[in-house]
């Protein structure tokens, strides 16, 4: 094949298998990036929003990185992850923080990604995967320059423009563009592969607590008020049950104290309070890893009552669960 494709030649490499699978380029590809923007317009309201996915990973030195951006219907979020190791970076909007891993492994992150959505179908992931009949018909305009090697197609229907960026000899995709002819919305996917991939780790950071926290709303019981919190799967940074301290609050005046407290690895425990009201946790190790990670079950039980609560204090960051993203 020719590295200047024709029509017939670029829809035959658009149906191919993985031509637009970005778990097909993360399996053949030790350093990949592939980073999305989805910007959204609504013409009966006049609001407009984008998500934003940048996703990277270095299976030679074992780093990932996850990073979203949304702003949208009023909810704005910007965060990035960094795993290296046992050394993890969470950036939450400008701020850098220090996470930690107990079980420090390389996980792919489109792959895991993937698990998420799977799990949560109705979540916000991103459009990692392509259907490539949705280009099936278009008539394409391919220019190239020979120097760069590089290729751009183009090609219009009733409902979006599309432009595709190719390069080198043996053509492969790293960009594309489509814009809504109805509604102005537009997505935007740019792929880059080898030396072009690089992950910044940073030392020395504010440590940031776990992001597992209690259900605001308890379960009310007939005898008993429970909160119980399962790590989601996908969730990687495991975490000692040691660092992790479980507190039953009830009020004293005007405040809300400390009743009973414990950490996770004495479960199950039962603490009777000042008051004469017992608090009982559970720690479900669901994968017997003897770490707080995916798939636990965490549930403390009281029967105190009036204005009560639970929270889970980091000793190891010195801090909440949870407080960076609240």
């Amino acid at each position: 094949m020719c590295w200047v494709l024709n029509d017939e030649e670029l829809d035959d490499f658009l149906s191919k298998p993985g031509a637009l699978d970005v778990l097909f380029l993360s399996d053949t590809n030790d350093r990949l990036r592939v980073s999305t923007l989805t910007e959204v317009y609504s013409s009966f309201d006049g609001q407009s929003g984008s998500i934003s996915w940048n996703v990277a990973k270095d299976d030679v030195l074992e780093i990932s990185s996850i990073g979203m951006a949304i702003s949208l219907a009023g909810t704005q979020m910007d965060t990035e992850e960094v795993v290296a190791g046992n050394v993890t970076n969470i950036r939450v909007g400008s701020a850098w923080f220090e996470g930690r891993d107990a079980k420090p492994e390389h996980v792919d992150p489109f792959h895991l990604l993937a698990l998420q959505a799977a799990s949560d179908p109705l979540g916000t992931y991103p459009p990692f995967g392509f259907d490539p009949s949705i280009f099936s018909g278009m008539d394409w305009t391919i220019t190239a320059d020979e120097i760069s090697l590089q290729q751009i197609a183009t090609a219009t229907n009733d409902t979006v423009n599309v432009i595709l960026e190719l390069v080198g000899e043996s053509p492969s995709l790293v960009g594309i563009q489509m814009y809504n002819v109805n509604d102005g919305g537009s997505f935007r996917l740019d792929i880059d592969k080898g030396n072009d991939v690089t992950i910044d780790v940073k030392q020395g950071l504010e440590r940031l607590p776990t992001s597992i926290t209690f259900p605001s709303e308890p379960y009310l019981l007939q005898d008993a008020t429970e909160w119980t919190t399962v790590v989601p799967p996908g969730f990687i940074l495991e975490t000692n049950p040691s660092d992790l301290q479980i507190h039953g609050f009830h009020t004293e005046g005007d405040s809300l104290i400390t009743a009973a407290s414990t950490v996770i690895s004495e479960a199950p425990a039962n603490i009777t309070d000042d008051r004469g009201h017992w608090w009982s946790l559970d720690w479900n190790d669901a994968d017997l890893d003897q770490l707080v990670s995916a798939g636990d079950r965490i549930t403390l039980r009281t029967d105190a009552e009036g204005t009560i609560g639970a929270g889970i204090w980091d000793i190891w960051a010195d801090g909440w669960s949870g407080t960076a993203f609240n």
